[in-house]
């Protein structure tokens, strides 16, 4: 990637994108070709820089669909770090990226529950609550995902969201190890997670 289009991408210069498409208007196509590992809109996303993130989506929204060298996608990443509006600008002009699957199997719901990302969270399931049933490549589910990773609060939204989604059969998904949430909630001693028993 020419490290003009790189810095304008880490630092959110918009200005300096325009010029570089003015020099030459193929850059972006180039950068793919030259760097296929990671994108600007990657880059820009990484930086929190909205401004950069709209632009490029307005120049090349296929960019929104490419995985990084790590198996990311940008709104994986958005997710990951908490950036809300990025995650709303992308999920506004691609709503169907929320249930594309990168690493491990897993979308951009299972990075915002391992973040602890509730804003997020509810962010992606205003937009496309079937993004709740994703399962990760070893059957988990973004609940299974917070238990994991001791996200408790992320755990408690995620089962509020089920319940207002009319999907509370998620709470007793079973991953490829045959643990259901009690039993990871139990293992780990997060009994405070545990579903009330009816």
């Amino acid at each position: 990637m020419d490290e003009r289009l790189f810095e304008a991408a880490r630092t959110g210069d918009v200005s300096l994108l325009h010029q570089l498409l003015l020099e030459n208007p193929l850059i972006l196509a180039d950068c793919q070709l030259l760097s296929p590992h990671e994108n600007p809109l990657h880059i820009a996303t990484k930086a929190g820089q909205l401004a950069f993130v709209q632009q490029i989506l307005e120049q090349r929204p296929d960019f929104v669909r490419q995985l990084n060298q790590d198996g990311f996608r940008p709104l994986d990443i958005a997710s990951a770090i908490g950036y809300v509006e990025i995650v709303k600008e992308i999920t506004t002009r691609h709503r169907d990226v929320c249930r594309l699957k990168g690493r491990e199997g897993r979308t951009c719901l299972h990075y915002a529950a391992i973040n602890e990302r509730v804003e997020i969270i509810d962010e992606l399931l205003t937009t496309c609550g079937e993004c709740a049933k994703d399962l990760t490549s070893l059957g988990e589910t973004a609940l299974h995902l917070a238990l994991k990773y001791y996200k408790l609060e992320a755990f408690k939204h995620l089962v509020k969201w089920l319940e207002r989604l009319g999907l509370e059969e998620l709470v007793n998904s079973v991953n490829k190890d045959g643990n259901t949430i009690l039993h990871l909630a139990v293992s780990r001693k997060q009994l405070e997670a545990s579903p009330a028993p009816p």
